[in-house]
């Protein structure tokens, strides 16, 4: 019988226990973090947004950040107040 990574049921069947805290996570931090990025994709997906990259220079980030902190909001909330005031959307 072998051991799948995803299998939750038999995942501590052939290891030892060792000192330290217990595992509350039968899966290794790669594939945790590769887990949680597939739900937030999919959930982003569901909530109809589309993932977009953009350099901006520095000087640009900061005045944003401080609007950002003015307003009380995120980022991408000024980001995309911005652009539908600009779209006139």
């Amino acid at each position: 019988m072998s051991v799948q990574p995803e299998d939750r049921t038999t995942i501590d069947m052939f290891s030892s226990s060792g000192p330290g805290r217990p595992r509350s996570n039968p899966y290794d931090r790669t594939q945790q973090s590769r887990l949680n990025k597939r739900s937030q994709r999919l959930r982003d997906k569901h909530a109809g947004l589309h993932r977009l990259e953009v350099k901006l220079p520095a000087h640009v980030v900061a005045a944003l950040d401080d609007a950002a902190d003015e307003l009380g909001l995120s980022r991408a909330e000024v980001i995309t107040k911005a652009l539908e005031q600009w779209l006139h959307i």
